[in-house]
């Protein structure tokens, strides 16, 4: 029996499984790092299937790692789950799919490790939305002994593998947010308004001022925010209020160098334009681009086309959009990465929306969890098997690094 086979048959017997745990995690959502549940959950079902598993990796009490040796010395293979959830809709980026993907990738290629060198590595990433989950696991040294970082996505109607990136190119949009606080001084509105400080005029002043300066922006910019505090009521003058904001880019750089002080510039002026004073803390953390590696990407693609998976064709360069943003980027930065998207509905839905979290609980959707589950766990052993194919992952991730360090020179 070939090993696609023996992976193929492992998901096929655990499949029940799967959904059952889809179906429950999507049942309770969690957020950032409250995905107790949730990583209770999978590393059960990590034990049950032979891993040896860790839990509280890297010092994050949601994560954990699941890891199956193989026969001797080789590659380790990170495959990289999610399943934090979004407030108010749930499951709206269906994390609940991406986790029983990748359980159930790394269950398939356990079963065919009996005559594989290396090693499968299964870690729970928390707090993917907006958290920064894998940050703190990069950061704490959780991701270090990982040669090949693999990991999936829900994607809307279109299962799409795309293979021509540019080698200066980033997949993903950088991404980092803050929380700007204006103070002023309280007085009653009416009473006697010229002793108060407005710190609400302040925040309407920053987005204006930001909306003033889009246009001198690059185009793929995005930057986008809520007043999360106003004041409590309109007869007396705010002496608190504050925005949360992300800001976007596709040039990491220029988002770090450019944006974020150009922000914060409006911000100040805000502030002083009103009398208020500014306090700025981090709110979201550091999202880098996600670098693509078409050699993993044709690697997989080929294993989705054998299991019969319906490919869908990547819409042209021109027409693509801003993108959404992930720390599986951070990863991607230090380490040959592939994430296989997968359809879970046949039309367009929304991401982030209530329609995209009912989506993540259709039998399509869970089926093709289940043959993307396939398709990385085919990739994961032939990278452990071929230990060229590897090679040439990196070989491809040193040269886009260079590529894009001297397109942003």
């Amino acid at each position: 029996m070939s090993h696609n086979e023996t992976a193929d048959g492992a998901i096929d017997a655990a499949s029940a499984e799967l959904i059952e745990i889809s179906r429950d995690i999507h049942a309770h959502p969690e957020l950032n790092y409250q995905e107790f549940h949730a990583a209770e959950v999978l590393t059960k079902s990590l034990e049950a299937h032979g891993f040896e598993v860790e839990r509280g990796s890297g010092g994050v009490e949601t994560a954990f790692r699941g890891v199956a040796q193989g026969t001797g010395d080789g590659p380790s293979i990170g495959i990289l789950v999610e399943y934090d959830a979004l407030p108010d809709v749930g499951h709206g980026c269906g994390h609940n799919l991406l986790a029983i993907s990748t359980l159930g990738a790394g269950i398939g290629a356990k079963a065919a490790l009996g005559e594989l060198p290396g090693r499968v590595v299964v870690i729970g990433t928390p707090a993917e939305e907006g958290g920064g989950g894998k940050v703190r696991l990069l950061e704490a040294g959780a991701l270090d002994d990982i040669d090949v970082a693999l990991s999936s996505h829900p994607s809307s109607d279109k299962t799409v593998f795309r293979t021509d990136w540019p080698m200066e190119a980033n997949v993903s949009l950088a991404m980092v947010g803050y929380r700007y606080m204006f103070h002023g001084k309280a007085a009653h509105a009416a009473g006697k308004p010229e002793a108060g400080v407005n710190a609400l005029n302040a925040v309407i002043h920053f987005f204006t001022g930001i909306d003033a300066m889009r246009q001198h922006l690059k185009d793929d910019v995005r930057i986008h925010g809520i007043i999360s505090d106003g004041g409590g009521a309109p007869n007396v003058v705010p002496e608190f209020a504050a925005a949360n904001f992300m800001l976007r880019s596709k040039d990491g750089e220029y988002l770090r160098e450019t944006v974020v002080p150009r922000v914060l510039g409006i911000a100040e002026g805000a502030a002083g334009m009103t009398g208020a004073t500014l306090e700025v803390e981090p709110h979201y953390p550091f999202y880098a681009n996600v670098r693509p590696n078409v050699a993993l990407t044709e690697l997989t693609k080929a294993h989705a086309e054998r299991l019969g998976m319906r490919l869908d064709e990547p819409e042209p360069a021109s027409q693509r959009g801003g993108g959404g943003s992930t720390d599986f980027g951070n990863v991607s930065q230090v380490m040959p990465s592939f994430a296989m998207s997968f359809a879970i509905s046949e039309e367009p839905v929304p991401g982030h929306s209530k329609l995209w979290a009912a989506a993540a609980h259709s039998e399509l959707g869970e089926q093709n969890a289940l043959l993307c589950a396939k398709a990385l766990s085919a990739t994961a052993c032939e990278l452990l098997e071929r230990p060229e194919l590897v090679a040439a992952a990196k070989e491809e991730f040193e040269a886009r690094g260079e590529a894009i360090a001297n397109a942003s020179d």
